[in-house]
């Protein structure tokens, strides 16, 4: 059974989605921890469609490419802590008996057959447990299709990467995002370019997750209708710009607030189903990946969770979980789009066999 909770060898991180291959290594040096190594590579469309590797060919070479020609320095390591998209995950904590780990391996698949869209010997299982109340447990369940994990392995294989571990990106997000031993409460909003993941974490631990499709190449589609400009054009403008109006485009928020107003109507959603399923109360939500930099976004999305009393909208930091960190190679906004890989690169630096 592939192990999604593993300890590992020291490793980089590496995030691959739609539209980019990131990765982060980072390295433990006299004390203190120093990030060696990162890059960007873009995938045009449809080397992966659906989130499965359709063109391996043109994703072996561009993956290669990511891992040789990284900035800052180079990789020491061919083994990698690699993301699995939310969309081929299931994510939940569910209620046990108190028993002990050699009991709940038994116990723990089939009880998550009731929660599991598949057959559970269709899908990689693993679990962790993450805290005891009275003579019950609570158990964080992670399950991936197993003809996608193969598929995807394979994939990996080609380009000479070794996953010594798989974990969904709202792991390592939350990883990145809160500071070490955080016992928060609070959804994390992780926007990529053609989706958000809306990940709740309470007093610390995962809870679950539920993924929208929309997300940054929603805001950019608004924008060029609106103006009648191409894509690529209206991107640039989009960054620039804002949730604003301004004299040179006095319609961009116009533009954007039918998207916005999905995204908050979904955030509401979540927020509502957690309060009455916890006593916890959700006191931040925090916006992560690349489209949460789109200028003015937690400023428009704070007054539309009046229901919610005392809740803020912030940026991340995705530096933020490392606070030993000598020298971040960039600062926390351009790192957004770094979120996940610096989650991953966490896990490979720290945990050894």
């Amino acid at each position: 059974m592939f192990k999604f909770f593993s300890e590992i060898r020291p490793a980089f991180g590496l995030n691959i989605s739609p539209t980019s291959i990131r990765l982060m290594q980072l390295e433990k040096k006299k004390g203190s921890l120093k990030a060696r190594a990162y890059s960007h590579v873009p995938l045009a469309k449809g080397v992966i469609n659906n989130d499965v590797v359709a063109d391996g060919k043109t994703f072996t070479y561009l993956l290669r490419q990511a891992m040789e020609k990284t900035k800052l320095g180079q990789l020491n390591t061919g083994y990698a802590v690699v993301s699995l998209p939310e969309s081929k995950s299931f994510v939940r904590v569910i209620q046990i008996p108190r028993m002990s780990d050699g009991e709940a391996d038994t116990a723990v698949p089939l009880e998550a057959e009731s929660f599991i869209p598949l057959p559970v010997d269709q899908v990689y299982l693993d679990w962790q447990k993450i805290g005891e109340t009275g003579d019950k447990m609570s158990i964080l369940i992670i399950a991936s299709p197993r003809e996608f994990v193969d598929q995807f392995l394979s994939a990996l294989d080609a380009a000479g990467v070794k996953p010594v571990a798989l974990e969904v990106e709202s792991q390592s997000c939350a990883r990145a995002v809160l500071p070490p031993g955080s016992k928060d409460t609070a959804l994390i909003v992780d926007m990529s370019a053609y989706r958000s993941s809306l990940v709740m974490v309470e007093d610390g631990s995962l809870q679950f997750t539920s993924t929208v499709p929309i997300a940054g190449n929603s805001f950019t589609e608004s924008v060029a209708k609106i103006l009648g400009v191409a894509s690529t054009k209206a991107e640039e403008i989009k960054q620039r710009v804002g949730i604003a109006n301004t004299a040179d485009y006095p319609n961009i928020k116009i533009a954007l607030l039918p998207v916005l107003n999905n995204l908050s109507a979904e955030i509401k959603n979540i927020l509502r189903f957690h309060r009455e399923h916890s006593a916890a109360e959700v006191k931040r939500i925090i916006l992560a990946g690349g489209s949460a930099r789109l200028k003015n976004l937690p400023e428009f999305l704070t007054p539309q969770f009046a229901d919610f009393p005392g809740l803020t909208v912030e940026l991340a930091n995705p530096w933020l979980g490392l606070p030993q960190l000598a020298a971040p190679p960039f600062d926390p906004s351009e790192a957004l789009g770094y979120t996940t890989a610096i989650g991953l690169a966490m896990r490979g630096v720290n945990f050894t066999p």
